[in-house]
């Protein structure tokens, strides 16, 4: 039997020694917000108890110190609600964020194992954390990943609120990357374990004969714990992701940012979307044999500064499409900006020009997210600079909101949805932190006085459903499971995906508006090995958790 449980909000607690606390579940949506609708936020982060600054004791100013950091997201502690774990150069400690509940914090990387990564209370350089259940335990364990020179990491999640660093023995530490930035995690292979996908921006690498590039690394965990084998040789991946391309560092680099696993062609298989710099991104497609071959259409696939990533189904087509976040402005000769890429029947076409999406400034992290639960995904991303390019607002403009008007066109509406910070943003995570049906936002960035911005959703929403799946075997989060559901005759795909939006992630559970419907219709689950099954007439305004059937 599939097993379906109605979960009532469980929040804070003092990690999972403790019991959960149930919270009274939200009251029944149907708010006055209409298709197209602008969100309201509002910053949140007084009182939250996120609080921090990035930085690195001795600045080099590189590259690196400006895009590194980021945050990884998801239910650490099994309590029921998303916490946070940050890492914000090497002027202090990692932070470890439970959360408390009500969009309150508490710092417990001390007590986790997880503060420092270096003797006597220091830090490595360190950037894109991810949660991922690497032995497939049912706990989330901890990738980060190092660069300018310093190791990456995994952290075993011990399941009592604290985690053990496992690298050596991982086979992590044999990945000789100058420099590691952002993760991903999918079972490329679909043998019930999730590999790992790790982007190395600014690695020096030969582009005509790059040799061993690092990027791919197949999960072959047994009894005596994590362990990975890198396979980006022989699945295919090293032979083209290096491209001959005149970027910032030179031709000879590897320039990618933001990778993730995602099924766009419909086979079951996830696939690797590789967002690079300097019009190196890639699309990779599965041969379902171990290998991937190199599918990308350069006359289609055009960002040139590409940086962030976002993978939904903007259109509501029942396939996956894709945001390519990027660089707008003539002064630097970037000149091409955000890219959307429609998914038509397995190929992607440009879709930015009539979506209206392509000026954010200078983008890093984004989502696709329903911020007014009209049916419809909305698309958020970061921006920002140093402010030293002579006439651009780089370091002032405001993040953008594009909210979707239902027919494939979008609305830039930060003013009026009160998201006006003016920091350089860089990690992004899309969340309901409050469990109250509405999607908040938690952004990294590089402020001086405090590093982070907590935004607390406060439109007048529709209803809701959230919805996370428990997987059989090893991949007990069920990546590449998909979500459909059918709400008044509105169709909604969400894929499970781990990682990235650069540098940062979102939690697994799937979030879904239904604007003024009170139940979905139909809601069916098409888990990794292909099994289907079908729900009816389920409820809106609650959070439900299906497990997958055992062989």
């Amino acid at each position: 039997m599939l097993l379906a449980t109605a979960l009532s909000g469980c929040g804070g607690g003092g990690g999972s020694s403790d019991p959960p606390q149930t919270q009274t579940p939200p009251p029944p949506g149907g708010g006055t917000a209409g298709v197209g609708a602008s969100p309201t936020y509002v910053d949140a982060t007084p009182g939250s108890g996120i609080a921090y600054v990035h930085g690195y004791l001795v600045p080099t100013g590189s590259e690196m110190e400006w895009q590194g950091g980021g945050v990884a997201a998801g239910d650490y502690d099994n309590d029921g609600d998303v916490d946070l774990f940050v890492v914000r150069g090497d002027v202090g400690p990692n932070l470890l964020y439970r959360n408390e509940g009500n969009l309150v914090f508490v710092d417990v990387a001390a007590s986790a194992g997880l503060a420092y990564t270096k003797p006597g209370d220091q830090n490595e350089r360190l950037s894109g954390p991810t949660f991922a259940d690497m032995d497939g335990d049912s706990d989330l364990d901890l990738f980060v990943a190092g660069f300018e020179g310093s190791p990456s990491f995994v952290f075993e999640n011990n399941g009592d609120g604290t985690f053990a660093d496992v690298s050596l023995a991982s086979g992590i530490r044999s990945m000789l990357a100058e420099n590691s930035v952002s993760a991903a995690f999918g079972d490329y292979d679909r043998d019930g374990d999730l590999d790992l996908f790790v982007s190395h921006w600014g690695t020096p690498r030969d582009n005509t004969n790059p040799g061993d590039t690092e990027h791919l690394w197949r999960n072959v965990s047994d009894a005596a714990g994590i362990r990975f084998e890198n396979v980006s040789v022989p699945s295919g991946i090293s032979a083209t992701i290096i491209l001959n391309r005149p970027g910032v560092l030179g031709a000879d680099r590897d320039y990618t940012f933001a990778p993730t696993f995602a099924d766009v062609n419909d086979d079951g298989f996830p696939d690797i979307l590789s967002v690079a710099d300097f019009a190196s991104t890639r699309v990779f497609i599965n041969n379902q044999d171990g290998t991937f071959v190199d599918v990308t259409d350069e006359d289609v696939i055009i960002d040139d500064s590409g940086m962030g990533s976002a993978v939904g189904d903007y259109d509501n087509d029942g396939d996956l499409d894709w945001f390519v976040s990027s660089i707008l402005n003539s002064t630097i000769g970037s000149v091409i900006g955000n890219r959307l890429y429609r998914n038509n029947n397995g190929v992607f076409e440009d879709a930015t020009d009539e979506a209206g999406v392509e000026d954010g400034s200078w983008g890093w992290a984004a989502c696709f997210l329903d911020m007014n639960n009209d049916q419809h995904l909305d698309i958020f991303h970061v921006n920002g600079w140093r402010d030293q390019i002579p006439e651009t607002n780089f370091s002032s403009d405001y993040s953008p909101v594009f909210v979707s008007q239902g027919d494939g066109t979008f609305d830039n509406v930060a003013d009026e949805a009160g998201i006006v910070d003016q920091e350089q943003g860089r990690g992004l995570v899309c969340a309901d932190f409050d469990q109250d049906g509405d999607v908040d936002l938690f952004i990294t960035h590089r402020d001086e006085t405090n590093s982070a911005t907590l935004y607390r959703n406060d439109t007048d929403n529709g209803n809701w459903l959230a919805v996370k799946l428990q997987g059989a075997n090893g991949n007990t989060e069920a990546a590449g499971a998909r979500i459909e559901i059918v709400a008044g005759g509105t169709r909604q795909l969400r894929e499970i995906v781990i990682g990235s939006n650069y540098t940062s992630q979102n939690p697994t559970e799937q979030f879904f508006g239904l604007a003024s419907h009170a139940q979905v219709d139909t809601l069916t689950i098409t888990w990794p090995d292909g099994t289907r099954e079908t729900h009816s007439g389920v409820a809106a305004n609650q959070r439900l958790t299906y497990s997958q059937a055992q062989p």
